[in-house]
């Protein structure tokens, strides 16, 4: 019988780009704060920006005589301290990378921002699982995005408490900004109400809506799919929305204890 062999997870995700948010943060374990990037006798202070199987691109505060100094240093070898700690872990563990430096510059638009490109020699296997664990959870995330579409919950304060809901979300369209009240939330769209004096919202506006949860606070893209305008002048805006993970992971928790709940019901009479 032949062996059938298992990609690893370098090989799986090869081309996936990990941009770092507070999911990704919470997701794999990786202390924000932590990191360091040792250059010679320098230790920098960074945080991470985005991860792939093959590259680590940091951002730390320096000036433009710092910039131009440490350029001095591409394509030589560093050491990337990042820190990790678990959900279930006591104290943090350390992961050390050997690395190589293929660019030191500035972020666009933001001059006393470093951005710094290190291509792993090569990746650490540990920093290998973290993240590859990460984007296999991401995966299921988006086939579990697929089941739950179009399941809406009507916000009450019972689903409100039960998904951790902060009561507060707000909405941006070009410059403005405007505070919602949702009254339904499914993983693909949201129905809410825009204050009075609100101007009237087209159908195909892209924006972006900012959820705050217990859990998670995000945003996430969408598009006015209806809007109407109630007697009261209040207007009622449907909205679809585009995969959020932090959205679907919430909601696939509360669809799951209701049916845990729902069982326990039906076993007890």
């Amino acid at each position: 019988m032949q062996k059938q062999e298992t990609l690893s997870y370098a090989d799986q995700y090869k081309d996936a780009v990990i941009p770092c948010s507070p999911f990704v943060f919470r997701s794999t374990g990786l202390v924000q704060s932590l990191t360091s990037l040792k250059v010679e006798t320098y230790n920098l202070a960074c945080v991470p920006y985005q991860f792939s199987m093959s590259r680590a691109a940091l951002l730390g505060a320096f000036s433009k005589d710092e910039v131009a100094y440490f350029q001095r240093f591409t394509n030589a070898l560093a050491a990337l301290s990042l820190t990790v700690q678990g959900g279930n872990d006591r104290e943090p563990s350390k992961i050390f990378c050997r690395c190589q430096i293929s660019a030191f510059g500035t972020m666009k638009g933001r001059d006393r921002v470093g951005l710094v490109l290190c291509d792993f020699k090569p990746i650490p296997p540990s920093l290998e699982t973290i993240l590859g664990e990460h984007l296999m959870r991401l995966d299921r995330l988006r086939m579990e995005w697929n089941d739950l579409r179009g399941k809406s919950v009507p916000i009450t304060p019972d689903s409100a408490r039960k998904m951790g809901f902060n009561n507060y979300a707000s909405a941006a369209s070009g410059s403005e900004q405007f505070k919602l009240a949702l009254f339904s939330l499914a993983v693909d769209q949201v129905d809410f109400l825009m204050p009075l004096r609100s101007p009237d919202m087209r159908v195909g506006t892209v924006m972006v809506f900012n959820l705050f949860f217990q859990k998670y606070r995000f945003s996430v893209n969408g598009t006015i799919a209806s809007t109407q305008r109630l007697p009261s002048g209040v207007q009622k805006v449907r909205a679809t929305l585009e995969f959020s993970p932090e959205l679907t992971d919430l909601l696939n928790d509360y669809f799951f204890q209701a049916r845990v709940l729902a069982k326990r019901g039906q076993e007890s009479i």
